[in-house]
């Protein structure tokens, strides 16, 4: 499964692209790729013959569009696959599908959107990308692309704010109350925000990233117990933290440990 991977030094990397990825690959016999929430929003490129997006909390199973966006998943999905695999993506934090599209990111949670239903340039730069096969070249493409889109809203206070608020902090340590008090901002103002740019309530992404900390604990500390893996991601005892990982992905943490995964959060099934 060969992949190539570009990392963006400079600062668009920092608030909007963490990752711009290619993947090309063959599936003998159809297989389903079950992909758990990540806290990602990713814009994907689909090269590929027919590939199958299955989202049973939405009763939907539907061939991928050639270009989509995926937005913040609070349940877990599945991709069913077979024969050549050929596709591009972008990988962002929530705030890159705001600073890109002007859209309120709660709009594309749980959910794939035909890109150029949200973006005609879309089009133009899918059509771009297969006219080579030079990664190099394709990345070069999507920047420009993507500096094109934010050149007028990048550094702008909304931004700042929320990088200040919920980026630069150990969330873990935060309540409500004590992000609106350094932050200056009233409760009301804060969750306005929040929901725009993060896709969820405040209290929503504290709880939600305490899930994602112990989601990469999982994966990458795999000689850490349980007990130790809930207690470094914030919970305050091992069946909060059973009962809260469940309610994201449906297992429990001993049962992700135990799966076939070579990507965090995605499973062979």
């Amino acid at each position: 499964m060969p992949i190539c991977a570009y990392f963006p030094p400079e600062e668009i990397g920092k608030h909007v692209i963490k990752c711009i990825w290619k993947l090309r690959e063959y599936a003998f016999n159809e297989r389903e790729e079950c992909i758990l929430p990540k806290g990602t929003v990713e814009i994907i490129f689909n090269l590929s013959d027919e590939i199958v997006y299955c989202n049973p909390g939405l009763n939907i199973r539907s061939p991928l569009p050639a270009c989509f966006i995926n937005g913040i998943n609070f349940k877990p999905f599945s991709l069913v696959k077979k024969g050549p695999q050929r596709l591009i993506g972008i990988q962002m934090n929530a705030v890159g599908l705001r600073l890109l599209f002007g859209e309120p990111v709660r709009v594309f949670n749980n959910t794939v959107i035909e890109g150029q239903v949200v973006c005609k340039s879309l089009k133009t730069l899918y059509q771009k990308l297969i006219g080579t096969e030079v990664f190099e070249e394709q990345v070069a493409e999507i920047m420009k692309w993507a500096y094109q889109r934010i050149s007028a809203a990048y550094f702008n206070r909304d931004l700042n704010r929320i990088q200040s608020l919920f980026f630069s902090k150990n969330m873990a340590d935060y309540t409500i109350h004590r992000l609106c008090k350094e932050g200056g901002i009233s409760d009301r103002h804060m969750r306005r925000l929040a929901v725009e740019w993060l896709g969820m309530g405040p209290e929503s992404f504290m709880l939600y990233n305490k899930y994602l900390a112990s989601l990469h604990l999982l994966h990458h500390h795999k000689q850490c117990s349980l007990t130790q893996i809930g207690l470094q991601a914030g919970y305050y005892d091992q069946s909060h933290f059973i009962r809260a990982f469940r309610s994201f992905t449906g297992m429990t943490p001993k049962e992700y440990r135990l799966s076939n995964t070579k990507i965090p959060g995605h499973i062979m099934v």
